[in-house]
């Protein structure tokens, strides 16, 4: 038995990864607007980052040893932390800024350090 199927309900996983894949979606436009803007550099950083992460989640639920929860849990905390930096820098900048987002990033991030 998957170690994270232990601590999570399969109804609460399948919760989570509608909330991913919808994140992700987001991401995915976000990353478009911004490209239209012309900062193609920080789009790049939050799309990277973001695909990192949610990867890395996802392993989260196919891990057999701790060992490798560990580590992608670290690899998604890092990458989130990333996604939450370039997100709050497109608000200090004057970008394009998306409070949801932001938020969802926060959300996701809490669920990786649990």
């Amino acid at each position: 038995m998957q170690l994270f199927t232990l601590t999570m309900k399969d109804e609460d996983r399948i919760i989570l990864l509608k909330k991913i894949f919808k994140f992700t979606l987001e991401i995915i436009d976000f990353h478009d607007e911004l490209i239209k803007q012309n900062k193609a550099p920080i789009a790049k950083r939050i799309l990277t980052s973001t695909f990192s992460a949610i990867s890395s989640m996802q392993k989260i639920f196919e891990c057999d040893k701790i060992s490798e929860l560990q580590a992608n849990k670290k690899n998604s905390v890092t990458n989130f932390k990333n996604v939450i930096y370039w997100l709050e820098q497109c608000e200090k900048s004057g970008y394009l800024f998306n409070e949801n987002l932001l938020l969802e990033a926060h959300e996701l991030y809490a669920v990786c350090t649990e």
